[in-house]
């Protein structure tokens, strides 16, 4: 037995783990997420993943998915970001946002934006408004 055939099947074993590993870090974070639906208006709806809640004294982050019913004028159909609400001021922002041309999390990826938004007034009847509500208890 030559030295390349006895190193055969340890390879085959190495490139599938490596390729075991790629998969992995290819699918979405929706396969190992705790996605819950919140809610639902005219044009989306909205999902939080319940295990990633990080509580503050007066905050508390949550990753959350839109899922909108129509493509925007982006081509963007379901995004995933980072939500931090403000208890105490009642503000919310976001972050981490990826956007996708599929529905949950699949398609073409359209954008991303990677730092927080501006703090903005929770107000009205909008799906922020319900996880405010949620997690504030107002």
């Amino acid at each position: 037995m030559t030295q390349a055939t006895a190193r055969r099947p340890h390879d085959r074993r190495r490139r599938w783990l490596r390729g075991a590993a790629c998969l992995a870090a290819l699918l979405p974070s929706l396969v190992w997420a705790n996605w819950t639906k919140v809610g639902e208006s005219e044009g989306v709806t909205l999902y939080m993943d319940r295990s990633s809640i990080q509580r503050g004294e007066y905050t508390f982050r949550v990753w959350e998915i839109q899922e909108l019913k129509a493509p925007d004028p982006d081509g963007v159909l379901s995004r995933r970001y980072m939500s931090e609400y403000d208890c105490k001021h009642q503000m919310h922002r976001i972050g981490n946002m990826v956007s996708y041309s599929g529905s949950m999390l699949t398609g073409r990826k359209v954008f991303e934006m990677e730092e927080m938004s501006y703090w903005r007034k929770v107000s009205g009847r909008s799906l922020f408004t319900l996880s405010y509500v949620i997690h504030c208890g107002r």
